[in-house]
């Protein structure tokens, strides 16, 4: 029959010692991590290692909770820690008492003992979190935020249903999202985003902060799938919508966009920029027509969307140049007026939503300065062109 190493007993009793008299209680808990991790180390003796280093962690904690308590200085970041500690601790006896021992049973301790351990104590992980959140260790906090979060989902305290009736782990969770997003910890961005949309604070970043957690992760799939949803339900919020239409553009999935596009407007076309992705995609295309009516749909909804005028303004353009290209030359022909009356009417149509441009974004000079030229110099605008022409020399 196999005995236990002299040197474990004396581990183990030194520390039932030093516990009852509160000494020594950092070198402790190093000791019992040291012997809990050798390989000789029988299962229900590696439990007990680190049971007693839980039980340590308390103590210091009490040590330092009594200072408090006397108004006396104490260690603050000893105070919490302790705790993170014991819920540390009691976490590796629990898995180990999942793993089957030596004769390959699993006797697994009852985890509404270990619940009934920590759950006094349980709150203090979040305010551990706020304290180290408070003075910018941020880090620290999210370490807090994630362990008061993952006791939640724990069967230790599955009788506590605590995923239903602690209602701060939304708040809990955004504050993880910011935390993680701050160390650019991108997995527990991800890990903890979903919950952190419930707290209602800033939910459209809280998205923007997953999609990038996939795209930082070159998790593609994933991230533009992400970026749709936030499109889908933070329309006025402009990263999703930029990086959506960059990615399909850079990867020649123009017609997959517009599809999307065409979904999203399916679902509610009353939302403007749904209007000018679906013109944004057209232009690069070159379906100049419906860029137009794209743009009219946009503008109805929000006359004030500088950009959906400029589209409007290029896609006339384009028209208007086309059309130029192929129409009859001859003068002695009758089509050839009636090409030049329709070029003028493209160029006209052209001119509206550019001097719009103008009008909204005065400075935004490399924008509509090249536009507008071309236009009145095909509607014999002498001013207007002259003027042009002015503003494009003072720009180089």
């Amino acid at each position: 029959m196999l005995s236990l190493p002299a040197f474990s007993i004396n581990v183990i009793t030194q520390a039932k010692e030093n516990i009852k008299k509160k000494q020594q209680l950092e070198q402790t808990v190093k000791n019992l991590l040291d012997e809990a991790k050798k390989p000789e180390m029988r299962h229900k003796k590696q439990i007990e290692c680190y049971m007693l280093a839980a039980e340590c962690c308390k103590k210091i904690n009490e040590v330092e909770n009594e200072k408090l308590y006397l108004k006396q200085k104490y260690d603050t970041a000893k105070f919490y820690s302790a705790i993170r500690d014991m819920f540390l601790y009691i976490g590796m006896a629990d898995s180990v008492g999942r793993m089957p021992n030596d004769k390959g049973v699993i006797v697994r301790e009852n985890p509404r003992k270990y619940r009934d351990i920590l759950k006094p104590y349980r709150g203090n992980l979040l305010k551990g979190g706020m304290w180290y959140y408070r003075n910018s260790k941020i880090a620290n906090a999210y370490e807090y935020f994630d362990l008061y979060l993952n006791t939640a989902k724990s069967d230790i305290f599955m009788q506590d249903n605590l995923l239903v009736t602690d209602t701060l782990l939304p708040s809990t969770a955004y504050l993880a999202v910011f935390s993680a997003q701050n160390l650019k910890n991108y997995d527990g961005v991800i890990k903890h985003a979903k919950l952190a949309k419930r707290a209602g604070q800033k939910p459209h970043l809280v998205q923007e902060y997953y999609a990038n957690a996939f795209e930082q992760k070159a998790d593609t799939s994933h991230w533009v799938a992400a970026l749709g949803d936030g499109l889908r339900y933070y329309p006025n919020h402009p990263y999703f919508f930029t990086h959506l239409i960059d990615y399909y553009a850079d990867n020649n999935q123009t017609e997959k966009g517009l599809l999307f596009c065409d979904s999203l407007i399916q679902q509610n076309d009353t939302v403007a920029i749904y209007w000018y992705a679906k013109s944004l995609l057209l232009l690069r295309l070159n379906r100049d027509s419906e860029v137009i009516e794209a743009c009219d749909q946009c503008i109805k909804l929000k006359p004030d969307y500088v950009n959906a005028y400029y589209n409007k303004g290029i896609a006339s353009l384009n028209m208007a140049v086309t059309y130029a290209e192929n129409a009859c030359t001859d003068v002695t022909d009758p089509r050839s007026k009636t090409d030049r009356e329709e070029i003028r009417k493209l160029y006209m149509l052209a001119k509206e939503p550019m001097e719009k441009v103008r009008q909204m974004s005065p400075k935004d000079v490399d924008r509509w300065a090249a536009p507008l030229y071309r236009i009145y110099l095909n509607l014999n605008m002498g001013d207007e062109f002259d003027e042009m022409d002015r503003i494009l020399n003072q720009s180089k």
